[in-house]
């Protein structure tokens, strides 16, 4: 992903509309028209000069021309282009290699402000995964330090303690993970997202080997190692269209206490997943469930298609998650009423890693008055429905093919779905063993079932 920014033309200047300042008839007079964004679906990329030969430039003009024919605004808000593609495409000429190459694509798709638009190859992406097994450590970017926040992962529990910063993980030195993650980010967002991405690779092993990582425990002086044993991760690999082998997962339970409260986690958006969802639901209201907390931290998205049917269980008088729009069309996610949905009050957790279909579902049940959001701060902003496509010569391209708003106009792109119940995360909770978001969503809950009885 890339940085972020509102699609829109340049603002006209302000008018001074003292009408004392002037003639009445000119006090009077029409105000500017706003300049027009050219609409550049009738270009015929035939018609316009012909670009630097270089080793790329057939790549070059591909993801210029998909991006020309695909995205969903034939105005591509307002950029110039005809221009940006001469821009860039004579400043192919410098690009020492094909990485050097996709730089500067992916610096041209930034013109455009959006996430979802990325031009790479495997090896830009990040080194290959070693194996199909795990290190069983959750790992996030807190207080600008990769730090351990779960240490027992699928049942396997470590010896690394939650709240430690991670220096090396096997041969992988993590401050230059966290360096190149910076040279591939726009922003800190993208920085985030890339740092996750790239820390997930040197977390994968062959099943059964040892791995040393090097950690400082909070508060401590010097490093330690520790051996951890590679696991194989327990999820059911799925894939529906472009998304192959996807390793999802899905946790349910009822939390302690006598409150009765729920708790659902899903690590992305499949539809297969639909069915396993519902039984968990189900489980979870024969056992007296009056609140639900809807774990979506770390859940990048996956098919928008499967948040209708979850809704559903939610939502026993129906309404509309939003609409994305597209070149000629619009899809709304309308969910229909259901009076057997959970009927309960419910918070869904949201964190840096919440993208795209959480974002969908995330803002929409709460323009739907449905949800609150808890999180230590806004998802990850990055809400456009998108494609990938493999390019001639081998890179791949992720762009934008949709737009999305709320019900009530809202849009997670950018700036992300912020929470209403706001929470500081700092290592020395999760040192602790505290799980502050999902404490804050558990005590609303609380504080919501003294004051309805609403039933399951």
């Amino acid at each position: 992903m890339l940085t972020l920014a509102a699609l829109a033309c340049d603002p006209a200047p302000a008018a001074d509309n003292s009408a004392a300042s002037k003639p009445v008839s000119e006090a009077k007079a029409e105000p500017a028209q706003q300049p027009k964004c050219r609409d550049y679906s009738e270009l015929d990329p035939s018609t316009l000069p012909d670009l630097p030969d270089t080793p790329y430039t057939a790549t070059f003009l591909q993801v210029w021309e998909t991006v020309l024919t695909k995205h969903f605004d034939p105005t591509l808000g307002c950029v110039d282009w005809p221009a940006v593609r001469a821009e860039y495409g004579e400043k192919l000429r410098t690009a020492e290699g094909p990485e050097a190459a996709y730089r500067l694509m992916n610096e041209m798709l930034g013109r455009l402000g959006q996430s979802h638009f990325w031009v790479s190859s495997r090896d830009a992406q990040g080194p290959a995964p070693k194996g199909p097994a795990r290190i069983p450590i959750e790992l996030r970017w807190i207080e600008d330090t990769v730090t351990v926040v779960d240490n027992d992962v699928d049942g396997h529990t470590t010896k690394i303690p939650t709240g430690a910063e991670v220096i090396a993980i096997g041969d992988t030195q993590v401050a230059k993970t966290i360096a190149a993650a910076k040279k591939q980010a726009e922003g800190p967002t993208t920085f985030v997202h890339a740092l996750d991405r790239n820390l997930e690779y040197s977390l994968r092993c062959k099943p059964g080997d040892p791995v040393d990582v090097v950690y400082t425990p909070l508060g401590a002086d010097k490093p330690t190692t520790a051996k951890v044993v590679c696991q194989m991760p327990k999820v059911e690999l799925l894939s529906v269209g472009n998304l192959t082998d996807i390793p999802t997962r899905i946790s349910s339970r009822m939390l302690e206490g006598p409150d009765k409260l729920g708790y659902i986690a899903f690590n992305f958006w499949m539809l297969p997943m639909v069915a396993d969802v519902e039984k968990r639901l189900g489980e979870l209201r024969a056992a007296g469930m009056r609140g639900l907390v809807v774990d979506l931290r770390g859940n990048p998205g996956g098919v928008g298609a499967m948040s209708v049917p979850i809704a559903r269980m939610l939502l026993p008088g129906g309404g509309s998650l939003g609409t994305l729009k597209f070149r000629d069309f619009e899809q709304t996610f309308n969910v229909a009423k259901n009076p057997q949905a959970f009927a309960g009050p419910i918070v869904i957790l949201v964190d840096e890693g919440t993208a795209s279909t959480s974002e969908i579902f995330a803002a929409g049940m709460r323009d739907l008055g449905r949800v609150k959001i808890a999180g230590g701060g806004p998802s990850a902003g990055a809400a456009l429905p998108s494609l990938i496509q493999q390019l001639d010569g081998g890179a791949m391209l992720q762009y934008v093919v949709g737009d999305y708003h709320s019900s009530k106009g809202a849009v997670a792109e950018g700036d992300g779905v912020a929470p209403d119940i706001a929470v500081v995360e700092t290592r020395k909770t999760f040192a602790e063993g505290k799980d502050q978001v999902l404490e804050a969503g558990v005590k609303h809950l609380r504080e919501q079932l003294k004051t309805t009885a609403t039933p399951g």
